[in-house]
Protein backbone atom coordinates (compact mmCIF):
# COMPACT_ATOMS: atom_id res chain seq x y z
CA UNK A 1 0.00 0.00 0.00
CA UNK A 2 1.56 3.20 -0.64
CA UNK A 3 0.74 6.36 1.19
CA UNK A 4 -0.13 9.86 -0.16
CA UNK A 5 0.52 12.96 2.36
CA UNK A 6 -0.96 15.45 0.39
CA UNK A 7 0.59 19.41 0.29
CA UNK A 8 -0.60 21.52 2.51
CA UNK A 9 1.44 24.55 1.96
CA UNK A 10 0.31 25.33 -2.07
CA UNK A 11 1.24 28.63 -2.84
CA UNK A 12 -1.00 28.31 -6.60
CA UNK A 13 -4.13 27.65 -4.65
CA UNK A 14 -4.39 31.41 -4.28
CA UNK A 15 -3.43 32.24 -7.31
CA UNK A 16 -5.74 29.68 -9.08
CA UNK A 17 -8.92 29.95 -7.21
CA UNK A 18 -11.58 32.99 -7.40
CA UNK A 19 -14.68 32.95 -5.65
CA UNK A 20 -16.36 32.92 -8.78
CA UNK A 21 -14.43 29.37 -9.79
CA UNK A 22 -16.28 28.15 -7.03
CA UNK A 23 -19.45 29.00 -8.24
CA UNK A 24 -18.98 27.20 -11.52
CA UNK A 25 -21.74 24.40 -11.67
CA UNK A 26 -19.66 21.24 -12.46
CA UNK A 27 -20.82 18.48 -14.98
CA UNK A 28 -18.82 15.31 -13.53
CA UNK A 29 -20.19 13.62 -16.70
CA UNK A 30 -18.84 15.64 -19.17
CA UNK A 31 -16.60 14.35 -21.57
CA UNK A 32 -13.17 15.34 -22.52
CA UNK A 33 -13.25 18.68 -24.30
CA UNK A 34 -10.09 17.05 -26.90
CA UNK A 35 -11.04 13.43 -27.46
CA UNK A 36 -14.97 13.19 -26.14
CA UNK A 37 -13.57 10.08 -23.65
CA UNK A 38 -16.67 10.30 -20.77
CA UNK A 39 -14.77 8.61 -18.31
CA UNK A 40 -12.71 9.93 -15.43
CA UNK A 41 -10.66 11.78 -17.37
CA UNK A 42 -8.50 13.44 -13.98
CA UNK A 43 -4.87 14.45 -14.77
CA UNK A 44 -3.48 11.48 -16.89
CA UNK A 45 -5.77 10.15 -18.98
CA UNK A 46 -4.33 10.63 -22.97
CA UNK A 47 -2.94 13.29 -21.27
CA UNK A 48 -5.48 16.10 -22.48
CA UNK A 49 -5.29 17.38 -18.36
CA UNK A 50 -1.68 17.99 -18.87
CA UNK A 51 -1.72 19.59 -22.39
CA UNK A 52 -4.75 21.90 -20.91
CA UNK A 53 -2.47 22.86 -17.76
CA UNK A 54 0.66 23.48 -20.09
CA UNK A 55 -2.20 26.07 -22.96
CA UNK A 56 -3.72 27.66 -20.24
CA UNK A 57 -1.24 27.86 -17.40
CA UNK A 58 -4.28 26.29 -14.98
CA UNK A 59 -2.37 24.06 -12.27
CA UNK A 60 -4.80 23.01 -10.38
CA UNK A 61 -6.89 19.67 -11.18
CA UNK A 62 -10.06 18.04 -9.28
CA UNK A 63 -10.76 14.57 -9.92
CA UNK A 64 -14.31 13.27 -10.40
CA UNK A 65 -13.28 9.76 -9.24
CA UNK A 66 -12.23 10.77 -5.55
CA UNK A 67 -12.32 14.52 -5.69
CA UNK A 68 -8.62 14.49 -4.79
CA UNK A 69 -6.60 17.94 -5.74
CA UNK A 70 -3.29 17.78 -7.64
CA UNK A 71 -1.39 20.80 -8.24
CA UNK A 72 0.80 20.56 -11.65
CA UNK A 73 3.43 23.02 -10.63
CA UNK A 74 4.25 21.34 -6.87
CA UNK A 75 3.75 17.79 -8.70
CA UNK A 76 1.62 16.87 -5.80
CA UNK A 77 -1.61 16.25 -4.63
CA UNK A 78 -3.00 19.17 -2.29
CA UNK A 79 -5.31 19.68 0.70
CA UNK A 80 -6.22 23.35 1.95
CA UNK A 81 -9.84 24.79 3.13
CA UNK A 82 -10.19 27.21 0.35
CA UNK A 83 -10.61 24.20 -1.68
CA UNK A 84 -14.10 22.83 0.51
CA UNK A 85 -16.31 24.70 -1.62
CA UNK A 86 -15.40 23.79 -5.27
CA UNK A 87 -14.49 20.03 -3.74
CA UNK A 88 -18.61 20.24 -2.03
CA UNK A 89 -19.93 21.34 -5.20
CA UNK A 90 -17.79 18.12 -7.20
CA UNK A 91 -19.38 15.98 -4.38
CA UNK A 92 -23.04 17.13 -4.98
CA UNK A 93 -22.40 17.00 -8.49
CA UNK A 94 -21.55 13.51 -8.36
CA UNK A 95 -23.46 11.64 -5.31
CA UNK A 96 -26.64 14.26 -5.18
CA UNK A 97 -25.75 15.37 -1.68
CA UNK A 98 -23.13 17.68 0.09
CA UNK A 99 -20.38 15.86 2.00
CA UNK A 100 -21.16 15.11 5.39
CA UNK A 101 -18.61 17.88 6.84
CA UNK A 102 -19.80 20.63 4.20
CA UNK A 103 -20.70 22.46 6.80
CA UNK A 104 -22.24 26.41 6.05
CA UNK A 105 -21.25 25.74 2.34
CA UNK A 106 -23.72 26.56 -0.67
CA UNK A 107 -23.41 24.76 -3.83
CA UNK A 108 -24.10 26.43 -7.09
CA UNK A 109 -26.46 24.33 -8.77
CA UNK A 110 -29.01 22.95 -6.46
CA UNK A 111 -31.77 23.98 -8.27
CA UNK A 112 -32.35 23.53 -12.05
CA UNK A 113 -28.74 23.72 -12.92
CA UNK A 114 -27.63 20.48 -10.65
CA UNK A 115 -24.90 18.59 -12.60
CA UNK A 116 -24.40 21.25 -15.50
CA UNK A 117 -21.45 22.96 -16.35
CA UNK A 118 -18.34 22.32 -18.18
CA UNK A 119 -15.33 20.17 -18.16
CA UNK A 120 -11.60 21.53 -18.98
CA UNK A 121 -10.22 17.83 -19.19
Amino acid sequence: MHTVTPKTDCPHINSELTHAWAQVPVDVGAPCNTCQNTSENWRYVNGHMKEHNEQTNHKLTISFSDISTWCYECDDYVINPILNQIKSSVHFAKFGTLPPDAHGIEVVGEGDNAGEGSSNS
